[in-house]
């Protein structure tokens, strides 16, 4: 699908690519540097010739100090920003997503291995990163809060055109035809479907959710999932379909707003933080009063 087999990003995930793309991640390139300590201490040496702390802090703000700089002053923009409208992310809710990220790439070793050839981040760097990200997504979800009519609007809107309207599906993920034909045999016979996609789907990003791929609409996903999906009614459940990603048994859900009114909401905050980010941070920085030495 659109980031894993299990379909979308993490809203913190594509706001990430987002300003990747917009070149607004090179400001986290390097983030983590050494610190010049006493600057005396040997930290290599070369046939006998020492190398000192304080040569190599030198290097490195000569080579990396105007961008690392320039991290430092976008992260506390931002923090600032959301000590003004009294929102924070905590740790555990950083960890929580950061786990997302994770399982979206399909564990720990494919994240170390994305973050670098597609972000250019260590561990360290994506971390620093990521929580900036989750912070500036706080301060921007407080300044929509959408009324009730907004929302309905929205909704009317993006569900009058077959080209915009959204659905509501999940998933159960496997490796074979076979394996789909016999979990769709027990949901024929009135198996739960988030029982099985639990136990049996090998999609990260969705299992533990019970294949819940949440709300989207046409261009989300790959195409063999897309015109299955599109093509069921409500509560509706697909025959096996193969995509790139393996089998996958789909069920949709089409969206009433009273009773989805929460996922609508959700989806309509993800999709203005998304279109909101990039621009908000240039305004935050060339609205500011910043001196840079570096610079």
């Amino acid at each position: 699908m659109a980031s894993s087999s299990g379909g979308r990003m993490t809203t913190a995930l594509a706001v990430a690519a987002t300003l990747v793309i917009a070149g607004v991640g090179g400001y986290f390139l390097g983030s983590r540097t050494a610190q010049p300590g006493t600057g005396a201490e040997v930290v290599a040496t070369v046939n006998g010739e020492k190398i000192t702390q304080a040569e190599l802090y030198e290097q490195l703000v000569d080579g990396y100090g105007s961008q690392v700089l320039e991290n430092m002053i976008l992260a506390r923009l931002v923090n600032q920003e959301a000590a003004k409208a009294g929102v924070q992310v905590t740790d555990a809710e950083f960890e929580a997503e950061l786990a997302k990220v994770k399982a979206s790439f399909g564990g720990d070793l494919a994240y170390e291995q994305t973050i670098r050839q597609y972000f250019g981040m260590s561990d360290a760097q994506f971390r620093d990163y990521l929580r900036m990200q989750m912070t500036a997504t706080r301060v921007l979800e407080k300044q929509l809060a959408p009324d009730d009519a907004t929302l309905k609007q929205h909704f009317d809107q993006q569900q009058a055109s077959e080209e915009t309207r959204q659905i509501m599906a999940r998933h159960i993920l496997v490796a074979t035809e076979e394996e789909a034909r016999e979990i769709k045999a027990q949901l024929d016979g009135g198996a739960d479907f988030a029982t099985l996609a639990r136990a049996k789907s090998t999609d990260p990003g969705s299992a533990e959710n019970g294949g819940d791929l949440g709300m989207f609409g046409k261009g989300a996903m790959v195409e063999a999932f897309e015109q299955a999906a599109f093509a069921l009614g409500d509560g509706q459940i697909s025959e096996p379909v193969q995509s790139s990603y393996g089998w996958h048994i789909i069920q949709v859900t089409i969206p009433d707003f009273e009773r989805d009114k929460e996922k609508i909401r959700e989806q309509y905050v993800n999709e203005k933080v998304n279109e909101r980010f990039t621009p908000w941070l240039t305004e935050l920085r060339q609205n500011a009063h910043v001196t840079n030495k570096l610079g």
